[in-house]
């Protein structure tokens, strides 16, 4: 069962996108974020029925030819308030320790900008080498009074954080580029000379005229 601030900002995340009914937005976590995010409709609708209630989302009939003459499905939007809890969800960094929390707010890093992003990447990085340290901690002082059966799951969930670690810092990489970039553009427009200052100077004749204007003064 997922926590209920994770299947909220799942759920709000989706609709940020579009309207969506519920059969949808179950079908959208598992496209998402992967089949093992599994969501049953005992935690999704009570989550919608919680967002509703504090105005986050709101309902939209839509015609359901499917459902026969005069029925409808029932959709959900995201609200204004909807919007700005999102917000506040994605940036939260008290948890981001939880696996499958930071794993959902990758999922919608397009939200956040690069600097934000680089800076949850290096916090998960720092959790992630603490925790392989511990490992090889663990090993360097159990390995000879711990069996084999132990002794794989130990050098198993290593592997693991290592490649984790390997896959933040490509990310944290290709982040800070794009920080990099963007403040280029900004400083090349910044020192970019005007249009008509620009055409001013590769114009003679406007060139002599100016020159000759300002030995008449």
């Amino acid at each position: 069962m997922k926590q209920t601030g994770m299947l909220e900002l799942a759920v709000l995340g989706l609709l940020k996108e579009r309207s969506m009914h519920g059969y949808e937005l179950r079908k959208q976590l598992s496209a998402k974020l992967g089949p093992l995010w599994h969501v049953s409709w005992g935690s999704l609708y009570p989550a919608l029925r919680r967002l509703a209630r504090r105005g986050a989302i709101e309902k939209v009939a839509e015609n359901g030819p499917s459902l026969g003459p005069g029925r409808h499905k029932t959709a959900y939007r995201i609200t204004t308030l909807g919007e700005e809890s999102f917000d506040g969800l994605l940036r939260e960094t008290g948890a981001v320790p939880d696996p499958e929390l930071f794993a959902l707010k990758v999922a919608f890093f397009r939200y956040l900008q690069p600097e934000m992003r680089v800076a949850m990447l290096e916090r998960r990085r720092i959790y992630l080498q603490d925790k392989l340290a511990q490992f090889r901690s663990n090993l360097r002082d159990y390995r000879e009074r711990i069996d084999s059966y132990a002794l794989t799951l130990q050098d198993h969930g290593m592997a693991v954080v290592e490649d984790d670690i390997e896959w933040i810092d490509e990310l944290i990489s290709k982040e800070k580029s794009l920080v990099a970039a963007d403040v280029d553009d900004k400083s090349s427009s910044t020192h970019k000379p005007s249009s008509k200052a620009s055409k001013d100077s590769s114009d003679p004749q406007r060139s002599r005229a100016g020159e000759s204007l300002g030995k008449r003064r």
